[in-house]
């Protein structure tokens, strides 16, 4: 298989970086052509505190260094927290005390991910501690002490209801991860979906690490299906909108559309019987960049125009819907449209 040398730098850079409880961590990300749309005052305080906390509506804050995001939920009861951030680690709990003297009753894992739950240690272990099924069979095998297990699991949905607030949980099945997870605000129409939707941006490498590309694509028409006007995306200097949720589909499904078109055009038996005598192994790599060269000079033109990062991260998206096309994919129309 290959691999674009420079998405391979990056996200070994991401990850280094983000593996770090240290703020600021959005230092860490190479410079883009052009900017994302953080506005100045959100980054005088990331700049001066290592984050920004912002009230969305109805007592639901938004959480933010800059490069991760997530949401927590103040009730008359207590505080639900979204995805203890390790990037924020205990500027999470300062950001808490900022609004609110009451305690943290839940902790909501969106999915397994140490860069969005490794700081989950950090808070009272009194607290219930919430994930869907799949994420806490991930956690048992995984046995981090960063990120305590689950002490409430669900299935296919559940309500939490706490005081005056309500947050809906729903799994829809495996995209980004298995049991990554949907969390709807539905007083507040807010829905936070993580990893799969990069509000302004090109998604991270290999559409975001998606283990079910299927699942991926199918995630951004089950958050179409949400009554919400604010996306908590958990990545980027932004929140989102529903306007960002359409663009990534787009993106993503002419994404699919000139992948498959490609693969029926130069099937590999055929790219096979041009090279007779080589190593079938290396020319099958040879074969794949033929197909990714193809498809970022197809796709770059538009998309560098549209989603910053085009440059950096398209290759490897490519690369995985060409891959996902041949091994996890139903038939796809690859017809113009």
């Amino acid at each position: 298989m290959i691999s674009d040398s420079r998405a391979a730098r990056l996200v070994l850079g991401l990850l280094a970086a983000f593996a770090s409880v240290v703020p600021h961590a959005e230092n860490a990300l190479p410079a883009l052509k052009f900017p994302g749309p953080a506005a100045s005052a959100q980054s005088a305080a990331i700049a001066s505190k290592g984050y920004i906390v912002q009230e969305l509506r109805d007592h639901l804050y938004w959480l933010s260094d800059g490069a991760y995001n997530t949401l927590f939920l103040v009730s008359s009861a207590g505080v639900i927290v979204v995805d203890p951030l390790p990037t924020l680690g205990a500027n999470y709990l300062k950001a808490i005390a900022e609004v609110t003297d009451r305690p943290v009753t839940h902790v909501i894992y969106s999915h397994e991910h140490t860069d969005h739950i490794g700081a989950a240690y950090l808070f009272p272990k009194s607290a219930t501690y919430i994930a869907q099924r799949e994420t806490a069979r991930l956690l048992t095998s995984r046995n981090d002490p960063r990120r305590p297990m689950p002490t409430l699991v669900f299935d296919d949905s559940y309500t939490l209801a706490v005081g005056d607030q309500t947050l809906v949980l729903d799994y829809r099945g495996a995209n980004h991860e298995a049991g990554n997870i949907f969390i709807y605000a539905p007083k507040q129409k807010v829905l936070m979906l993580v990893d799969v939707v990069y509000p302004g941006y090109m998604p991270y490498p290999n559409l975001g690490i998606a283990v079910d590309v299927p699942g991926y694509i199918k995630a951004h028409r089950d958050a179409l299906a949400y009554d919400f006007d604010t996306l908590v995306a958990g990545h980027v200097d932004r929140l989102g909108t529903r306007q960002d949720v359409e663009v990534s589909l787009e993106f993503v499904t002419e994404l699919q559309r000139v992948g498959a078109r490609e693969l029926a055009e130069s099937p590999y038996p055929t790219y096979l019987n041009r090279h007779p005598g080589e190593n079938k192994w290396f020319v099958h790599d040879a074969y794949e960049k033929q197909l990714v060269d193809q498809c970022y000079a197809e796709l770059f033109p538009k998309w560098q125009k549209r989603l910053a990062g085009a440059e950096l991260m398209l290759n490897s998206q490519c690369w995985s819907m060409i891959v996902a096309l041949v091994v996890q994919s139903p038939p796809v129309d690859a017809s113009p449209r």
